[in-house]
């Protein structure tokens, strides 16, 4: 039987097409607005949707865009009463099936909506999209040069185009997400969807409902039929956020999922297969949860077949300024500010912070600075007093990389000669040519910063 959402603001018009619909053996919802059409859509799973123009709010022609972007296989159908030649064009350019005349016999709108559906043949599989070009098309949002991104950036290269299960563990805020994007941007699934879901955000039943979907009157305010993520991302990716939450119940229903490639929606009775990549990520040790008992051990197996570890910002503090420059660019972008940088007093306390929230706490820091900054460049009062007052904790073995220290070297030489580069360069015995690439490399512009009163430094003695 085939399910049909009509969509009318006119009760007794949207009454009378369902009724009509219904006797001629269609299964039949009703929507008043087209905001509440998408939605059902996005929610449930619907063959045609016949959709009067002229609504409130969301037109049908919105309508129409929406429910294409959303269920590519639902045949919709538009109907008016001041319909013209061009927005019959309109309509079939985008994807209408049909462009209906208001009012039409039940009969004519049967005979319609019958011919729609026989019409509509499964969708044909989508032409793959080209690969990407380079690894920045694959790892657009990972921002980073030191050590532990590109070895990241190199193991999901390697893994991308498998369909191993991979495990993305790693301190809030450290990008887990983008990581998960990134390895289905590089594989031969880019075309298809990739869906994220997080695992802690849903009570049990709603979780089983969002993964595996449901059918209507499966529990209550279940009025409609509704795919699941995994049927939704049938030859794509799914990724689960904050996996260790799950419930012990929900892991077992997930590692049959594993274990056969079958889902089963709540409430029904058959099952599918789909063909799914799942990436998981979770902020804690799961060896240890599974020791305690919240984690099951088969489960982990099966999810942890490649595991990837994202470093916290601090092993990495190379990349600050890469990140802070990059999130200045877009906030100032954003906000309409002619910030063009960071001072190197305020650059070097951000280097200096040991972001116990990782790359998100930077991106805050940075919108909060850009908001409240007064010049063309960031300066150390634009910034969290927790920045200024916390200073980065060495390991227990006092070790640093070379490049971290010669940085910080570098920049203590040039505050103690009032960031004079020429006497700066004199006791670092390097030329201040060699001293300007540094620092460029480093992510300083070098220029002496403004005293407070806007005056130039004085050298200190």
């Amino acid at each position: 039987m085939a399910s049909i959402l009509v969509v009318d603001d006119e009760k007794s018009i949207r009454a009378a097409q369902a009724v009509g619909l219904r006797r001629a053996g269609f299964e039949v919802d009703t929507a008043a607005t087209g905001e509440e059409a998408v939605a059902m859509v996005r929610d449930g799973s619907y063959d045609l949707v016949l959709s009067d123009v002229r609504l409130q709010g969301m037109d049908g022609m919105e309508v129409l865009r929406a429910v294409r972007s959303a269920s590519p296989g639902t045949q919709v159908v538009l109907m008016t009463g001041f319909g013209t030649i061009e927005d019959a064009v309109s309509a079939m350019q985008l994807g209408a099936h049909s462009y209906v005349r208001k009012p039409s016999e039940a009969a004519d709108v049967e005979q319609i909506v019958r011919q729609c559906l026989a019409d509509a043949t499964p969708a044909p599989t989508p032409p793959r999209a080209a690969a990407p070009t380079s690894r920045r098309d694959s790892f657009a949002g990972i921002i980073g040069e030191s050590r532990p991104m590109r070895e990241l950036l190199e193991l999901v290269t390697k893994v991308a185009d498998t369909d191993s299960t991979v495990l993305i563990t790693g301190e809030t805020g450290t990008g887990k997400e983008l990581v998960g994007r990134a390895i289905h941007n590089a594989s031969r699934r880019v075309d298809r969807v990739f869906s994220a879901v997080n695992s802690a955000a849903f009570p049990e039943t709603l979780l089983e409902s969002e993964l595996f979907g449901h059918r209507r009157g499966a529990f209550t305010g279940a009025s409609n039929n509704k795919k699941g993520l995994f049927e939704h991302a049938h030859q794509g990716t799914v990724f689960l956020d904050e996996v260790a939450e799950m419930p012990l119940s929900m892991q077992a229903k997930l590692l049959r999922f594993l274990q056969t490639g079958e889902i089963r929606p709540v409430g029904g009775e058959a099952t599918r297969l789909v063909d799914v990549r799942l990436v998981t990520a979770t902020n804690k040790d799961l060896e240890q949860e599974v020791a305690r008992g919240n984690f099951r051990e088969d489960l982990y197996y099966r999810l942890a077949v490649i595991p990837v570890h994202v470093a916290p910002l601090r092993q990495r503090i190379d990349d600050v300024p890469l990140l802070a420059r990059h999130f200045l660019a877009s906030f100032a972008r954003k906000i309409g500010k002619d910030v063009k940088g960071v001072a190197d007093d305020a650059m070097q306390a951000l280097c200096g912070y040991d972001w116990p929230g990782n790359v998100r706490e930077l991106e805050n820091s940075i919108e909060r600075a850009v908001a409240l900054c007064r010049g063309d460049r960031v300066v150390r009062q634009d910034l969290p007093n927790r920045i200024l007052e916390r200073r980065v904790e060495l390991p227990a073995a006092g070790i640093q990389s070379l490049r971290t220290l010669e940085r910080t070297h570098i920049i203590d030489t040039l505050e103690k000669v009032g960031w004079n580069r020429k006497r700066a360069a004199e006791l670092l015995n390097i030329s201040t040519t060699t001293l300007w690439r540094r620092l460029k490399e480093f992510g300083i512009d070098g220029s002496a910063p403004q005293a407070r009163s806007g005056g130039a430094p004085q050298a200190r003695p």
